[in-house]
């Protein structure tokens, strides 16, 4: 296994990213806030994150097979077993030759229907926050071009579409 790094067009809030899932069996999307620094930012006063605060993006997640949130937190992070892979926090990786995938691939192999090739689509995806991991088996994801400008908003726009 090895992690490779993914850049996208933001960075994940290091402060407090405030995650949030919402799902049903077909589609899964994780929400948060983006790093969204005032350049006027003297670095002595602490933000608060709001519902109302702007800077958030939205992740839809392309046929997941299934997905994992909690710990570890960023402080606690050498303790995942993939952290002398190179795992990082506030940022998104994939996981080459997942260990997580091969398990999936089992489990499914009593299925009447089971074709190996199927879990060949499928790769594991960690988006590391402030306080939890995410992690998730999906075919692939997309960022959301659509999506409201605050959580509150864009949490109710989501679950319109669940």
């Amino acid at each position: 296994m090895k992690i490779e790094q993914i850049k996208e067009k933001f960075d994940i809030d290091a402060g407090a990213p405030t995650p949030t899932i919402l799902s049903n069996e077909i589609n899964l999307y994780l929400t948060f806030y983006v790093s969204n620094v005032d350049p006027n930012w003297d670095g002595k006063s602490i933000h608060m994150r709001a519902d109302q605060d702007d800077g958030i993006v939205t992740i839809k997640f392309d046929r997941f097979k299934q997905f994992k949130f909690g710990s570890p937190n960023d402080e606690a992070m050498s303790g995942h077993p993939l952290y002398e892979l190179g795992l990082k926090p506030y940022s998104i990786q994939k996981v080459i030759d997942s260990e997580w995938i091969k398990e999936l691939k089992k489990i499914n192999s009593v299925h009447p229907y089971h074709k190996d090739e199927l879990f060949e689509k499928y790769e594991h995806f960690i988006f590391f926050f402030h306080d939890t991991c995410f992690e998730v088996v999906a075919e692939s994801y997309s960022i959301q071009e659509n999506s409201e400008l605050n959580l509150r908003d864009e949490i109710q726009r989501i679950s319109k579409l669940l």
